[in-house]
């Protein structure tokens, strides 16, 4: 039987065994594999497209990028390479120190990022709207950190 606009949601895997946590890995797999989707037209995978974001959003450092996007520096490293590649992203070391380096992105990085931003504009208000709008689009963010803060804590149970 099909469920009615007025039901509320089952879980997200609503099976025996279950749990929040396998709730969230489904989720990020599907959010994944939609903006996989979305930004192909621009050859862009979910995970360069925040690299783009980020920069341009002032994370000029290999490490504030990293922290921001919770990447391994080994990870970020193979990111950066092949957006400097492309020729959308500049390396400029440190005149003060030669070892730091300033990320920027070129002209034609600036372009792309904004060709893949208007992309997941549209996604997340189709997103918005489908949750219910504006408000609970803000509870549903409000949840959201309360598991971010739930997951620190627990990690951090784990790296003592």
């Amino acid at each position: 039987m099909p469920r009615r606009s007025s039901d509320p949601p089952p879980p997200v895997l609503d099976e025996p065994g279950s749990n929040l946590l396998l709730d969230l890995f489904v989720l990020d797999q599907r959010i994944g594999a939609l903006l996989k989707t979305a930004l192909l037209r621009e050859g862009v995978a979910p995970a360069h497209y925040a690299v783009y974001g980020q920069v341009h959003r002032g994370a000029d450092t290999p490490g504030r990028l990293a922290e921001r996007l919770s990447l391994s520096p080994g990870t970020l490293t193979g990111y950066l390479n092949l957006l400097e590649r492309r020729g959308h992203l500049r390396r400029t070391r440190s005149e003060s120190d030669g070892r730091s380096v300033t990320l920027t992105l070129t002209p034609a990085g600036e372009a792309k990022r904004t060709a893949c931003e208007a992309i997941v504009a549209d996604v997340v208000r189709r997103l918005d709207r489908s949750v219910g709008g504006a408000a609970a689009r803000d509870e549903l963010r409000a949840a959201l950190g309360r598991i971010a803060h739930g997951l620190d804590d627990v990690s951090a149970t784990w790296h003592r």
